[in-house]
């Protein structure tokens, strides 16, 4: 069974590359966004 903080890493390395992917369409609202939803992510 996986463990919070493991689906959170995955989760967080999911949001990373998809935000990528974002910035090189230069899509800045949805990068500000994942941006938003990484770091919240990263305290917990």
């Amino acid at each position: 069974m996986k463990t919070k903080k493991t689906t959170n890493e995955n989760l967080v390395a999911k949001l990373k590359y998809q935000l990528n992917r974002y910035k090189s369409m230069k899509n800045g609202a949805a990068c500000q966004t994942l941006s938003m939803k990484i770091q919240k992510l990263s305290v917990q």
